[in-house]
């Protein structure tokens, strides 16, 4: 597991196996299992090619425990397949079910402890937000992943959704853009804070995710995240999956999936799916959501 969000998902697994057994695990992040290595977790440098992962696998070198890996043990390969994430109803429920370990149980929420906070509130104290904080992912495609517009949600609609609570947040938007690697699609909208380098680390983001109102995004760790650290989600989903991916983290936070109207569960690259969204009845679940669960009163129609 290399994704941010499978290794956050895969929290839930390690913590698990960790209640009877000394674990090492191979990743290429350290930080978001912090709370386990002080229990007794091992986390091994899993070498990669991959952008993001490599760089963040550089920042964090001297954190990786230095001992190799025991000579006799038993080998867990965590992972899943679109038959057992439709099969399991989840992709949490999937990972669970390939590695024996319990679904109904299965906890992956996060602690953010205080130091991460640091530079939370020094950015904070630079922006001075008036208003709640919203996380915003814009649409990305890259190199590395071909599925990147299979995934994506329409992008007018996406547009459209965010601009119908956009004006009762203070909007940080988020992404790691490098040209000819990593750009952004569909339409761009002005943020109140805009961090698309890549300069705020996996402390930073998954700090500002525990003090946002509201996470908007489209699949992705973002969603993911916004669960572990208990932040209310609306995700808008495209094609390749729908919203029963991320069903297992709804436990952990207010979750908002906001599907096509015929939505698709294809796991494919090249299908042809259909994104439509009925973006009025959309806009009606997210405002509702926005006021309940992310602590806005209600917006007038």
């Amino acid at each position: 597991m290399h994704g941010l969000g499978d290794n956050l998902h895969q929290r839930a697994i390690v913590r698990q196996l960790m209640r009877a057994h000394e674990v090492f695990l191979e990743s290429s992040w350290v930080a978001p299992y912090h709370d386990l290595i002080a229990d007794g977790l091992k986390v091994i440098h899993k070498t990669t090619a991959l952008r993001t992962q490599a760089k963040n696998a550089s920042r964090e070198a001297a954190r990786f425990h230095r001992a190799r890996l025991p000579r006799f043990g038993r080998a867990v390969q965590v992972g899943y397949s679109p038959d057992q994430v439709r099969s399991q109803g989840s992709v949490l429920a999937a990972m669970c079910r390939a590695t024996g370990t319990d679904y109904a149980t299965g906890d992956f929420s996060l602690p953010v402890p205080a130091a991460w906070m640091e530079r939370v509130w020094l950015l904070l104290d630079a922006w001075r937000p008036k208003k709640p904080i919203l996380i915003y992912r814009p649409l990305i495609e890259r190199t590395e992943w071909s599925g990147c517009p299979a995934r994506n949600p329409d992008h007018v609609a996406y547009r459209d959704l965010l601009a119908a609570i956009r004006d009762d947040f203070f909007v940080v938007s988020i992404a790691d853009l490098v040209p000819g690697k990593e750009w952004m699609v569909g339409h761009p909208i002005k943020a109140d804070a805009e961090c698309h380098g890549g300069e705020l680390d996996f402390e930073t983001i998954a700090g500002l995710t525990s003090v946002a109102a509201l996470v908007f995004t489209s699949p992705g760790f973002a969603a993911i995240l916004a669960q572990s650290v208990g932040t209310p989600a609306a995700v808008v989903f495209g094609g390749y999956e729908n919203a029963t991916s991320f069903a297992g983290g709804a436990r952990h936070s207010p979750t908002l999936g906001i599907d096509p109207i015929n939505p698709c569960q294809c796991f494919s690259h090249s299908h042809a799916c259909q994104k439509t969204i009925d973006v009025p009845a959309a806009t009606s679940r997210l405002r509702a959501f926005a006021a309940q669960d992310a602590g806005r009163s209600p917006v007038a129609a």
